[in-house]
């Protein structure tokens, strides 16, 4: 049972190599169009609004963050600095910064999420 979990594994990495399956780099653009800030995923005033979409299609990770009033981009969650990668061909890190507080009457998580440099 094992060896065909593992020969199935095999078989679609190799199938998406020769397709030429694309990844999107970390940090890449993604469109945020006005049903996101209707849907009330946003925080923040006009010019500094901050907005998370949890299921982007564009988004290998799903998440596309627009980060005070900044273009959106591509990110991941996190739980420090450490987590966030390196912005291709940008100097500074990445920042993990918190959307959203824990919440301990409901048990709810903070939600975090990767900065790159070039949006702080």
């Amino acid at each position: 049972m094992r060896f065909d979990r593992i020969l199935a594994a095999l078989a679609m990495g190799l199938c998406c190599w020769l397709a030429g399956c694309e990844t999107t780099a970390p940090y890449a653009s993604c469109p945020l169009d006005k049903e996101v800030t209707d849907k009330g995923i946003c925080t923040g005033t006009a010019g500094s609004t901050s907005c998370v979409v949890r299921k982007h299609p564009q988004c290998d990770l799903d998440i596309c963050l627009a980060y005070f009033g900044k273009p959106a981009v591509c990110t991941q969650t996190c739980t420090s600095d450490a987590d966030c990668p390196a912005e291709p061909n940008v100097s500074g890190s990445a920042t993990c910064w918190t959307f959203a507080p824990a919440d301990a009457a409901t048990g709810k998580a903070a939600e975090r999420y990767c900065v790159p440099p070039s949006r702080k």
